[in-house]
């Protein structure tokens, strides 16, 4: 087993890809995160690439350099361009195998490890140099296939029970239709109001990146909100110190049990509801909190009614200087419906039901993911000391 730098394996080098006139251009919203699975294909004519591209092929492995955080690894399938926020690595074929050098791209402790070396406040991007200098430790190919496989197999059984999951989801969103209507859609059977007069809508206070601690108090950015509300334990989480918490965590930006988190950047309904008392804190302006009022909206509810509000409102907003994103005052003036509290509570029940069954599934999800955590402490190896 020998240790390079990723430079050595896989350098950064451009594929082949015929210049014809139905050419897969590869943006990152089309790639989903730490699966690398491809959500959409687009194809244009070679006159439409533009400049700011790079080329690859099927000997390539796709890391994408911007918000290294989103953890976007791609195995393209086919040749094509993609945006030069993409970096595109040649792996030595004698050496290191596209899908071994993935999986240890997508690892936990390497995405912390990059993550923390970004450039950049707004938009973080990999530092070239260290992803270059980066160390991979790699077996034989024989045995590097084989962890491969057991990886792909834990991947495979982990996708199974989230689909199980989509379809409770989906089963509990058409009954929220069936019951209330299409919330994309203003119901005439029920009041009408803003959003401000029925919830308080904020942020948090500043915390500055010099106050992150090893331990303490997790803080939440956008990516964590987004997996709580997939139902997963987020993964590499900042810390702030008990003592700051205590400092700034006794006012009103603190949320309460049954108040909704969902990031500024919320086009897939990815709102938290707030199910602990186990302290947290949470980013300024980039996670949004609703706390509605208790006694009009029931909580459970109304996290599904935002849910689908938030992926039909969303399209709607401007893109801004660099990208779409909810505003505290946008939601203040959303209009809303108001059903009667009772039937808020009845399709609570529903929910409570449902999520019973979703546990017992999450569940299965933990004791294989913990399986895959293993196979990946193995891709990395010594490594680890490095991360």
């Amino acid at each position: 087993m020998k240790e390079y730098t990723l430079e050595d394996i896989a350098p950064i080098k451009q594929g082949e890809c015929p210049k014809n006139d139905h050419i897969w251009l590869l943006n990152l919203d089309m790639i989903e995160s730490d699966t690398g699975d491809i959500v959409g294909y687009e194809y244009v004519d070679f006159d439409k690439i533009g400049n700011s591209t790079v080329s690859f092929d099927t000997t390539n492995v796709l890391y994408s350099k911007l918000r290294p955080y989103l953890n976007k690894v791609v195995i393209p399938n086919r040749p094509g361009y993609a945006t030069s926020e993409i970096v595109v690595l040649k792996p030595n074929p004698e050496i290191i195998t596209r899908e071994y050098l993935a999986y240890f791209l997508r690892s936990s402790h390497f995405v912390k490890y990059i993550n923390s070396k970004t450039t950049g406040a707004k938009m973080p991007r990999a530092n070239i140099k260290v992803l270059k200098q980066a160390k991979v430790l790699c077996p034989n190919l024989d045995t590097q296939n084989q962890i491969v496989k057991i990886l792909q197999k834990c991947t495979k059984i982990i996708n199974a029970r989230k689909k199980e999951l989509m379809i409770l989801d989906e089963l509990v969103k058409a009954r929220f239709v069936e019951m209330f209507g299409d919330p994309a859609i203003p119901n005439e059977n029920y009041p009408i109001t803003k959003l401000e007069d029925v919830a308080d809508v904020k942020s948090s206070h500043r915390i500055f990146t010099s106050e992150f601690v090893e331990d303490g108090v997790p803080f939440y950015r956008g990516k964590e909100i987004a997996e709580l509300a997939r139902g997963e334990v987020p993964q590499d989480v900042y810390h702030i110190s008990l003592e700051k918490y205590k400092e700034i965590s006794n006012n009103d930006s603190k949320p309460l049990i049954g108040d909704l988190l969902m990031p500024s950047i919320c086009d897939k309904g990815q709102v938290w509801m707030v199910n602990t008392e186990n302290p947290f804190y949470y980013k300024d302006g980039r996670v949004l909190c609703i706390s509605p009022d208790r006694d009009k909206i029931n909580p459970q509810y109304f996290q599904y009614y935002i849910k689908m509000r938030t992926i039909s409102e969303y399209p709607k907003l401007g893109s801004g200087s660099t990208f779409a994103e909810f505003k505290i005052f946008q939601l203040k003036k959303l209009l809303i419906n108001l059903p009667p509290f009772d039937r808020q509570v009845q399709f609570a029940r529903i929910v409570t039901s449902v999520n019973k069954s979703k546990f017992t599934i999450d569940s299965c999800i933990i004791i294989i993911r913990k399986a895959l955590q293993s196979g990946y402490h193995y891709v990395w190896g010594i490594c680890h000391d490095q991360f």
